[in-house]
């Protein structure tokens, strides 16, 4: 989900946000929400970088054009690092625009609790009225009542569970309710509690970020992102954040399907972070094979496998001595470990270790 809600900004922006100008407090304090505003590319710069001169780059500048369409879901896919952190926030803050709740949903606890601290302090940092709630099943952390600007964070099947709960039907079964909104209809207020049991924390609920949105392929747990999609309002935007998803223009196919409004995919495939790949050789050297960045010091060059190398590492014999020395030295370690058990099983049983006192 990126290294931080900054990293692949343009400009040589830094992968954290800045810390807070005086610059940024106002501009940030004078963010009007529920003026039901685009969310504009100049006042996201403000807000994110102060007067650092930084700027969000293209492949952000493109989600936010999708983001600003209440009636149109994204599907944001870029590498780690590039900076799909900042496409959240983009959506948070147009939901507080209009006027709405947003919540954040991962897979795993200990990536929701990990966003929770960094949104909250954020948020505290950039001067911007909101408060984060937390749930995981093992933690509960709520906003103060009465909070307008709020940022539900929670592990994805709490929101599935909370969606199945609330549409009070089979789990498989698609609630059908209002068609998607228009542009003039953004800020109806979204209150998808049926029954005599509703849901507070899905009303005025405005967006759904769902990062690592990839776990719908998993075996055991795919269903709860289906279901999660299924259930969810079409009123409600949805954003999904990958770095890898097989035929991704498939998918957001089946994602519009489901949920019968339109949908962009908008895709970044460089890398911020170089990754570089290869094996060890005889002497336990690093050899590159390929490496999506160049490197200056081994003169590799990016998306180009050193086929010669490869035949080179995996062709190389075998040197004897080499191979007997290292099986001899695991053997005299093996061995030496099993003396210090031995050693201390005859202490423990006191048939050993030099005697007692007396």
């Amino acid at each position: 989900a990126g290294a931080g809600a900054g990293a692949g900004a343009g400009a040589g922006a830094a992968e954290e946000l800045d810390a807070p100008t005086p610059a940024t407090m106002a501009v940030a304090a004078d963010f009007n929400f529920g003026d039901d505003a685009e969310l504009d590319e100049a006042t996201v710069n403000k807000i994110m970088f102060g007067d650092k001169g930084y700027t969000i780059d293209d492949f952000q500048r493109r989600c936010l054009a999708v983001i600003v369409c209440p009636e149109k879901d994204v599907l944001a896919m870029a590498p780690t690092g590039s900076g799909k952190t900042a496409v959240a926030l983009m959506a948070i803050l147009q939901a507080f625009k209009r006027g709405q709740r947003a919540v954040y949903t991962s897979p795993i606890k200990a990536l929701s609790n990990q966003k929770y601290a960094e949104f909250k302090e954020w948020f505290s940092e950039k001067g911007v009225d909101a408060q984060v709630s937390l749930l995981t099943g093992d933690v509960k952390i709520r906003a103060p009542p009465g909070t307008k600007n709020e940022l539900l964070i929670c592990t994805s099947e709490i929101l599935r569970n909370k969606l199945v709960k609330s549409s009070g039907v089979n789990p498989f079964t698609p609630k059908v309710d209002a068609p998607p909104p228009t542009a003039a209809s953004a800020t109806e207020v979204n209150t998808y509690s049926v029954g005599d049991d509703p849901d507070a924390d899905l009303d005025r609920l405005g967006c759904v970020v769902s990062d690592e949105i990839h776990y719908i392929n998993d075996v055991e747990r795919g269903s709860v992102w289906e279901e999660t999609l299924m259930h969810l309002p079409k009123s409600v935007q949805m954003v999904a954040l990958s770095a890898t998803l097989r035929e991704p223009e498939q998918f957001l196919g089946w994602i519009e399907r489901v949920r019968s409004r339109p949908g962009e995919l908008v895709r970044r495939i460089d890398r911020h972070v170089p990754l570089h790949v290869g094996g060890l050789n005889q002497e336990e050297e690093f050899v590159e094979l390929f490496a999506t960045h160049d490197n200056k010091e081994s003169g590799m060059k990016a998306g180009v496998f050193e086929s010669a190398k490869f035949s080179a590492l995996f062709d190389e014999k075998p040197d004897a001595a080499k191979v007997k020395q290292k099986a001899d030295n695991a053997a005299a370690s093996r061995g030496a470990r099993d003396q210090e058990k031995a050693e201390a099983a005859a202490v423990a049983r006191g048939t050993g270790g030099g005697g007692g006192g007396g």
